[in-house]
């Protein structure tokens, strides 16, 4: 059975400075919508086990994937294997995108959406 929700009834997070989060989990997937303000950067990080896909709904950031920076705007996704170190800046204004990763975060429960057993 499905669960819905709208993205503005799901609590949104500051989860670094400029960085605001709102999350969606099923039991084997997950998604959040992020809300990326200048100034903002996420830290060099990676995630072990999760692939992420970050799609881009409005703006323009920066995406540094090892060492190559690449400008991701509107339209664009793109993929980022498990275990490949990332970081997220911005630009100007706010870029606003959604991202998924497979499997789900447990860590982006907030908006959970489904039922554990």
């Amino acid at each position: 059975m499905p669960y819905v929700a709208k993205w503005s009834e799901l609590p949104e997070v500051e989860i670094l400075k400029g960085n605001f989060r709102r999350s969606a989990s099923g039991l084997k997937g997950s998604v959040n919508k992020i809300r990326l303000c200048h100034p903002s950067e996420t830290p060099v990080h990676h995630h072990a086990e999760e692939e992420q896909t970050v799609l881009m709904l409005s703006g323009e950031m920066d995406v540094v994937i090892d060492q190559d920076t690449i400008r991701l705007g509107p339209d664009q996704v793109c993929v980022i294997p498990a275990g490949v170190p990332h970081c997220f800046r911005s630009i100007a204004g706010e870029a606003v995108f959604l991202e998924t990763f497979s499997p789900g975060r447990i860590q982006n429960l907030i908006g959970f959406l489904g039922k554990i057993f």
